[in-house]
């Protein structure tokens, strides 16, 4: 009786809400990336309970005429499911008993597929999650504990590598939303530079406790956590734990900052040896000249720790100065880094690229023989711009051009090694990337492909490659270019983005590429793609990739043909974005990809894949 009672009082407050206009959207209602920093207004009744989430099928089917020999005689392959452990349907439920506290957790429900009898996944997703916060005269204090949250501290302490926006969105991540209109995500990425993004976008996922405070005296604010971040979480009985802080002093639009973060893990049973690092930086953001030259970075030390390792201290700076275009007619950002090969921090926007982890033997045997327990390449690396490694040093370049419609991003990098410590250079293959991933499914796998060279990282490959030379501190530079534009095609818009890289590797330091023979590596990168709005609810897109890659007559040679790498890719997709509903989607990708190592015989795939993917958010 009470509860029907109680339920016809919920409706009647419900009707009357939204006949004197006082109904709130969902996104009024608490969400976890609030923090309980900024508490929302009490709802009375059955509004302070909300139940949100999504579901996502998703299907691949891929036919080679051409595949890798480990690969077998199955030519025809069909997987339905996400991989990377990523549910089919997640339900998030939220619950503000008081103004200031709310709680969350989240179920999720994974059918892999496998054909096993256990077929049916079933748990918590991030766990449960507890949000509170008080409001006083001296300022606003929350607190979160409890499953995973996403936080950032600094770029180099605590945070996700967010890079120049010069990336393709031809494939969907699977955390994209669903936007009103099919086309609105290309319009965003014209107009904005980016993609909008979830609250994962450019934090790490950490659990165990965190305390903030914000809007104290004198324009203070902090934030202390100590707990697990991602790499240094699981279920082992040895302890391990991160800790980690920032306190932030605010000057009208500018602010300095004090960050600091220590992980420890001990490495045997009787906890007597200790591997891990510690990281203290401050970051900025100062005026130096009305607000059209700037001055922000981040500047600090840090160290690794481990029986193998002596601890020594090194620095870590990341600064950039930027010139509006009030002063220059067009920004202009000039940046330098260097980061000691002696810093170490999985949770930063580095990698490591010269300290090898430690690993007791237990570990080891634990991991398995060919599965890495980091998904971060040990070699020198060619990387984006923007994306640093330790053991590094190097200037950066960077501009946004306009010229009416057509928006132009132009990025040089020089950078070189800092000390000499490694044989081997690692990289990419943009054009068939994702779809080279998905030939090793379930986990992330290391020396695989016909010649032991390919490693797996998430939704991506990279491809190590052996110098014979002997050590030196290695050069890299890089160009990079992204242009758009758009116009009208039978009435109806049309836009074009094009993405070129092109990168050198040579055995020192250069100011300028240095595209030749005697080069290590060179690589050259071209990504062009087409969006076409065929109505309100469905786009056409359309994309094209083309890599070239190179090695110099100093690397590792075959033995057959006793040539370097000589190495091409080619990708041709299309697809269709399909508004079913207001918060539905359904996205069809057809790609056609082919590649070939000339030198390499073995080294070599050409087929078809179509992927089906339908997201439903409610």
């Amino acid at each position: 009786m009470n509860t029907r009672i109680l339920l016809i009082w919920s409706i009647f407050h419900l009707v009357a809400a939204t006949a004197f206009g006082q109904s709130r959207p969902d996104s009024s209602m608490f969400k976890p990336d609030n923090g309980g920093s900024d508490p929302k207004k009490f709802l009375k009744g059955l509004s302070n309970i909300s139940v949100s989430g999504y579901y996502r099928f998703l299907a691949c089917y891929s036919t080679m005429a051409k595949q890798y020999p480990e690969m077998g005689k199955v030519n025809n392959r069909l997987f339905i499911g996400d991989d990377s452990n990523l549910p089919q349907l997640s339900l998030t439920l939220s619950v503000t008993p008081t103004k200031n506290t709310s709680i969350s957790t989240d179920l999720y429900l994974w059918t892999p597929l496998t054909g096993s009898e256990k077929d049916y996944v079933k748990g918590l997703l991030l766990g449960m999650n507890l949000y509170g916060s008080h409001s006083t005269e001296y300022g606003t204090f929350g607190v979160k504990t409890g499953g995973i949250h996403w936080v950032r501290l600094s770029p180099l302490t605590f945070a996700s590598n967010t890079g120049y926006n010069r990336y393709s969105i031809f494939e969907r991540n699977p955390w994209d939303p669903n936007t009103k209109k099919s086309f609105e995500r290309y319009e965003t990425f014209y107009k904005n530079g980016a993609l909008t993004q979830d609250v994962r976008w450019g934090q790490q996922a950490f659990q165990g406790v965190i305390v903030d405070g914000v809007d104290l005296p004198q324009n203070f604010s902090f934030i202390a956590m100590h707990g697990k971040s991602q790499l240094n979480g699981g279920t082992p009985l040895i302890p391990n734990t991160l800790t980690g802080g920032r306190v932030q002093k605010n000057f009208g639009n500018y602010y300095v900052s004090l960050n600091g973060l220590y992980s420890k893990t001990y490495s045997d049973s009787l906890n007597r040896n200790t591997v891990g690092f510690n990281l203290y930086t401050s970051e900025f953001d100062v005026d130096l000249y009305k607000d059209k030259l700037t001055l922000n970075g981040e500047v600090g030390a840090g160290n690794y720790f481990s029986p193998d390792a002596t601890g020594k201290w090194g620095e870590a700076l990341d600064v950039r100065l930027k010139f509006s275009e009030q002063l220059t007619h067009f920004p202009i950002e000039v940046r330098y880094f260097r980061i000691s090969p002696n810093v170490l921090n999985n949770n930063g926007i580095f990698w490591n690229t010269s300290i090898y982890e430690y690993q007791n033997p237990t570990a080891t045997a634990v991991a398995g023989g060919g599965q890495s327990p980091l998904l971060f390449p040990f070699s020198s690396s060619l990387t984006n711009i923007g994306q640093m490694t330790n053991n590094r040093q190097g200037l950066i370049l960077n501009t946004d051009l306009k010229f009416g419609r057509n928006k132009v991003t132009i990025g040089y990098s020089a950078a070189g090694e800092i000390t000499g410590v490694s044989n081997k250079i690692t990289y990419g293959h943009p054009a068939n990337s994702l779809a080279l991933s998905r030939f090793w499914r379930w986990g992330f796998p290391t020396n695989v492909g016909p010649y032991g060279n390919i490693s797996k990282v998430y939704r991506s490959v990279y491809e190590t490659m052996y110098i014979t030379d002997s050590i030196s501190a290695k050069g890299f530079n890089s160009i990079e270019i992204s242009y758009k534009t758009y116009f009208k095609l039978f009435n109806r818009q049309l836009m074009v983005f094009y993405l070129g890289g092109f990168h050198s590797v040579q055995r020192h330091a250069s100011a300028i590429p240095q595209f030749s023979k005697k080069s290590y590596l060179q690589s050259y990168n071209n990504q062009l793609e087409f969006y076409y709005a065929l109505s309100d609810r469905i786009t056409i897109c359309n994309y094209f990739g083309f890599d070239r890659i190179f090695g110099g007559i100093n690397t590792q040679r075959d033995t057959v043909s006793d040539a370097p790498k000589n190495q091409m890719g080619m990708s041709y997709s299309l697809g269709l974005d399909i508004q079913l509903a207001r918060n539905t989607g359904l996205y069809v990708r057809h790609r056609w990809m082919r590649y070939q190592d000339f030198s390499y015989s073995l080294d070599t795939y050409k087929g078809m894949e179509t992927t089906v993917e339908l997201k439903i958010f409610f």
